[in-house]
């Protein structure tokens, strides 16, 4: 299991379960460790608890949890997660960042603007891609980072749970190439849903609130809700017929729902143990290892202006403790040898001064250079200036005056009819691609009806003369 050196932790509705890379003689094998939490009971997942019990939980997750000094790769329930899968007409980084926000607001419930919104690349093809959308609130990720660093852990990246089994299913060859393959994987309170047509995710999804319900509406509602989505597919009018059910689950299997699953379906429904699987963290930690810029991060983008600062930060205090340890060191120099420190000042004062001389030639020949490179740049002549000028400049105002200084701006004044075309001109003036702003500075109303004004159009590099 080679790759990059992280933790990954992953957070169910009552325990935390982390895996860290340890090397050995000849390969590298996760480290797996898991705590339980003792949550209120008028408390149903942790992060309920967070936020009504947060000191209490804090001081007990830094006292069950001692992480290596690594970037922790989080994985939370993909119950906090809305979660979509899209084909977009495009595979441009840009372009998909853009649409996936356009996607997720159709859907999202809550505001885009107060949410996390990401985004991974499931299969890529020529001019297309299909993807995985998510959003989060801010708040929740809030709730949980901060909770985290104050127990001593410092998440750098949001993953979510249901990706971990994915890779970990993915890895181990549970996944058909072919054919479309149905899951639900069961896994303390929580319950996720994925459906692949030909090994690629055609759907992902969370159930909530099943631990309200008894264990036999328990069963109904999952047979239910894979039904529902095999259904919304519309699988039985593709090329790729349902191939396998499968139940991961954990201990005895879940008879009534293997029993409801059985009617609905020409396949029969299979059972699998996820103690079968290696450990959710350790599916988390191999995506991690192998993050790259397609692969879903919720984390907010504060979380990374906050570590570049922490960063900062330690550099400016070692930086501080390498400067005082020189200065110490100087003044131990200064006060053993204070007459060769003295000849050392005089030699470098005398290297300065021979240096000085020819350093400022080469200013002075760099400005002139400089000064000749602007004069002769003929891209914003004025020429092209009072070209693109006239070009935009509107029926109805009558330019008087028109002065170009060179490499700052472009000064107009006239008379226009109606005030309204004033603010066009200035309008279109701003779209030029010649001009960088614009100033409207005057506009009088004149005895004869007309408006005067001036202008002034700002050149790139430049400043109002």
């Amino acid at each position: 299991m080679a790759g990059k050196p992280v933790i990954a932790l992953a957070l169910r509705a009552r325990t935390l379960e982390w895996a860290a890379p340890r090397a050995s003689a000849d390969k590298t094998e996760a480290v797996l460790k898991q705590v339980a939490l003792e949550l209120d009971p008028a408390c149903p997942s942790l992060l309920s608890g967070l936020r009504t019990d947060r000191a209490r939980l804090v001081e007990e997750i830094r006292s069950k949890t001692t992480l290596p000094a690594l970037p922790v790769a989080l994985g939370i329930p993909s119950s906090w997660v809305l979660l979509r899968i899209a084909d977009l007409p495009t595979s441009d980084p840009e372009e998909l960042r853009g649409m996936a926000e356009l996607q997720i607001d159709k859907y999202s419930p809550f505001p885009v603007d107060e949410s996390v919104i990401s985004h991974e690349i499931l299969q890529q093809g020529e001019g297309h891609c299909r993807v995985l959308l998510s959003a989060v609130p801010t708040e929740t990720i809030n709730v949980v980072g901060d909770s985290l660093r104050a127990a001593g852990i410092r998440p750098k990246w949001v993953d979510i749970n249901l990706l971990g089994w994915w890779k970990l299913l993915l890895d181990a060859g549970k996944i058909p190439a072919a054919g479309t393959y149905a899951c639900a994987i069961l896994d303390e309170d929580a319950c996720d849903l994925l459906v692949t047509v030909k090994g690629v995710p055609a759907a992902m999804r969370a159930l909530i609130g099943l631990e309200e319900l008894p264990p036999a509406e328990q069963a109904d509602e999952i047979a239910r809700e894979i039904v529902h989505t095999l259904a919304s597919l519309d699988i039985g009018h593709t090329s790729e017929p349902l191939s396998e059910v499968a139940v991961w689950h954990r201990g005895a299997p879940p008879a009534e729902l293997l029993q409801r699953l059985a009617d609905p379906f020409s396949v029969t429904a299979h059972a699998h143990p996820l103690e079968s699987l290696p450990p959710l963290a350790e599916g988390l930690l191999r995506r991690a290892q192998a993050r790259g810029h397609d692969m879903l991060d919720l984390a907010p983008p504060a979380w990374q202006q906050a570590e570049k600062s922490s960063l900062a930060r330690r550099r400016a205090i070692v930086l501080s403790s390498v400067v005082l340890g020189i200065w110490a060191t100087a003044m131990a120099i200064l006060f053993g040898g204070l007459q060769i420190e003295k000849q050392q000042l005089a030699r470098q004062e005398a290297r300065l001064a021979a240096l000085t001389a020819p350093a400022e030639k080469v200013r002075a020949v760099q400005e002139r250079a400089l000064a000749l490179e602007q004069y002769v740049d003929r891209t914003r002549s004025a020429l092209d200036c009072l070209r693109e000028i006239s070009d935009l400049l509107p029926p109805g105002i009558d330019l008087k005056s028109f002065s170009y200084h060179k490499g700052k701006a472009v000064e107009l004044s006239g008379e226009a009819n109606a005030v309204t075309l004033v603010y066009d001109f200035k309008k279109e003036m701003e779209k030029s691609k010649l001009f960088v702003s614009t100033d409207l500075s005057r506009i009088v109303h004149l005895a004869n009806g007309k408006e005067n004004f001036k202008l002034t159009a700002i050149l790139p590099g430049g400043e109002k003369p």
